[in-house]
């Protein structure tokens, strides 16, 4: 049995801590994109601008209903689409978020892993484009549209996702099954 050495066991214990800080930046800016607000009509505060209220004004919005008169429907329904598009990207994300985060801090991770980290970073990433495009749709039908800061989050989360897969390539083990009987049960 070969016992690792002093400065081994510490450079293995300064890899843990980055890798850890990363992985914690990245779950507060995406618990952050789920909490902050996002696009909103200025006339329809009741629904709120949370992830899931936000989700269920996108879900009821017409873009021919009241607050919408004497607009140009169409325009209107295509900001609708782009800022909800943009919105069902940030919760698939965050989903896929919620089970392969963990891999920004490990030791080594399996190749699915990654790429499922990867994916979810582009989610990330992409929601918040979409979302500001189509709040700039919204401005550009004449909506009364309000642009919140949670797209800001989600980029900065689906980038850290991004730049922690990419740089957890070095991690990955294609055997992490074998070299991990401890798992297998």
């Amino acid at each position: 049995m070969i016992l690792p050495t002093a400065e081994a066991l510490e450079r293995r214990r300064r890899g843990y801590q980055r890798r850890g800080v990363v992985c914690g930046v990245a779950v507060v800016a995406m618990v952050l994109s789920a909490l902050l607000p996002h696009v909103a009509v200025a006339d329809f505060h009741g629904y709120g601008r949370s992830l899931i209220p936000a989700s269920r004004f996108f879900i009821r919005a017409q873009g021919t209903a009241e607050a919408f008169a004497g607009l140009d429907a169409g325009a209107v329904y295509a900001g609708l689409d782009v800022s909800y598009l943009g919105l069902a990207a940030q919760q698939v994300g965050l989903l896929l978020a919620l089970f392969t985060s963990w891999a920004l801090a490990a030791e080594t991770l399996g190749v699915w892993v990654r790429r499922l980290m990867l994916l979810s970073g582009w989610l990330l990433a992409l929601s918040a484009v979409l979302t500001i495009t189509g709040y700039q749709l919204l401005l550009a039908a004449g909506v009364p549209s309000l642009l919140g800061s949670a797209w800001l989050a989600a980029l900065v989360g689906g980038l850290v996702m991004v730049l922690g897969g990419l740089e957890a390539r070095k991690r990955v083990d294609s055997t992490w099954y074998i070299a991990r009987p401890e798992l297998n049960g």
